[in-house]
């Protein structure tokens, strides 16, 4: 069996440990949760760790966030489960564990972005995981999966300390810990190492206004669109007065005034984080050779793709009060929002990467570059 087989196997162990500590964790307290969830991540790396030693492959692993995505490939199954037990397809997996170590997980929220990382970011750590062991690089995917969990984690930790379930938070809430510290590591390796660009046809590409690229045009109209909504879902998850906001609250999205927060949290996440991006990118389709376009419209597309699906079906779950779903007669207006900025980033980065030349620098801005670095060095 080989090595990236192997971690799938591994990963897929969960559903039994998953049973089997559902009933350990029954008769214990709520400090149990920490140490079981703690024991049980070291002992995957452990073992993860056993199957590169014995594996009879010739590529090595080198790369120490090989065993990091094979622990989160195992509890992204985890995840999938809690998600199944909380929409009752299943039981007894995991309930002893969401009454004991993360309460604040039964909510629309909670199995919404259990559904992602059980889905979305699990097939990410098994192409990550495979592309090591062959020795390829996975630098894209690794951008867009860290885009993705910290707009995740941004969202989630400071709800589940600010919500209804602020007063109810246990020992267990620290299990969260390495999905921030290491999705950031991994961004910094990823950024960090951006190769030199294949020399293309790069001086036309520069000179090519942006009224022959309706794409970008397109692109541009987009992030303006996304400014605006932005704004008005700040001021609606702010409780402004204005009697847009209020209009948009009662006949579009009545999520914002969920007790659980998680809608509001995402809502300045935009406005705080992302509205300064759509500017930047702005520029960046406006002037020739911002080479961090590519790499950042992964991250911004990572990022919305988890927000998006989170936001949307927690808007139409039935763990949503029904006060706060989506009314029918807002749903027109509510598919229209929401896919916008859910599909159109997957399209700029698309965009970004498939047609490169105008985010490259010249070809004789990166050899100044070069020579000033040897002169530098031969000094």
């Amino acid at each position: 069996m080989s090595t990236a087989t192997s971690v799938f196997a591994l990963s897929l162990t969960a559903i039994p440990v998953t049973y089997t500590a559902n009933y350990v964790l029954e008769s214990r307290g709520e400090g149990t949760v920490l140490t079981v969830g703690y024991a049980i991540l070291g002992l995957i790396a452990l073992l993860s760790y056993l199957i590169v030693r014995l594996s009879r492959g010739t590529q090595k692993i080198t790369d120490p966030f090989f065993y990091v995505f094979a622990v989160f490939a195992f509890t992204s199954v985890i995840d999938i489960v809690l998600a199944m037990e909380l929409d009752g397809i299943i039981e007894k997996f995991m309930a002893a564990y969401l009454k004991e170590g993360e309460p604040y997980l039964n909510t629309a929220h909670g199995t919404m972005i259990n559904y992602w990382d059980g889905s979305g970011h699990y097939c990410m750590y098994l192409m990550m995981v495979t592309a090591i062991v062959w020795g390829q690089d996975y630098r894209e995917v690794g951008l867009y999966w860290a885009g993705s969990i910290l707009n995740s984690m941004i969202v989630f930790m400071p709800g589940n300390v600010a919500g209804k379930y602020g007063s109810n938070v246990k020992a267990s809430y620290f299990l969260n810990i390495p999905y921030v510290l290491f999705p950031i590591l991994v961004a910094w390796k990823c950024l960090s190492s951006r190769k030199e660009p294949e020399d293309r046809d790069v001086e036309a590409a520069h000179k090519c206004s942006i009224w022959k690229r309706p794409m970008d045009l397109v692109f541009i109209v987009f992030f303006l669109f996304a400014i605006l909504v932005s704004f008005l879902r700040m001021a609606v998850a702010l409780d402004s007065p204005a009697s847009i906001a209020n209009s948009y609250l009662k006949n579009v999205e009545p999520y914002y005034q969920d007790p659980v927060l998680y809608p509001m949290i995402q809502a300045l996440v935009y406005w705080f984080y992302f509205v300064p991006y759509f500017v930047c990118a702005i520029y960046g389709f406006l002037k020739p050779g911002c080479t961090w376009m590519p790499d950042w419209s992964l991250i911004t597309a990572g990022a919305f793709a988890q927000g998006q699906f989170s936001h949307i079906g927690a808007s139409l779950h039935s763990r949503t009060p029904y006060i706060y779903r989506v009314p029918s007669n807002g749903l027109p207006i509510f598919w229209g929002v929401n896919l916008a900025l859910l599909l159109v980033p997957q399209l700029i980065a698309w965009r970004c990467l498939t047609w490169p030349e105008y985010f490259q620098s010249k070809p004789v801005e990166r050899i100044a570059g070069r020579k000033s670095i040897s002169h530098y060095k031969d000094k």
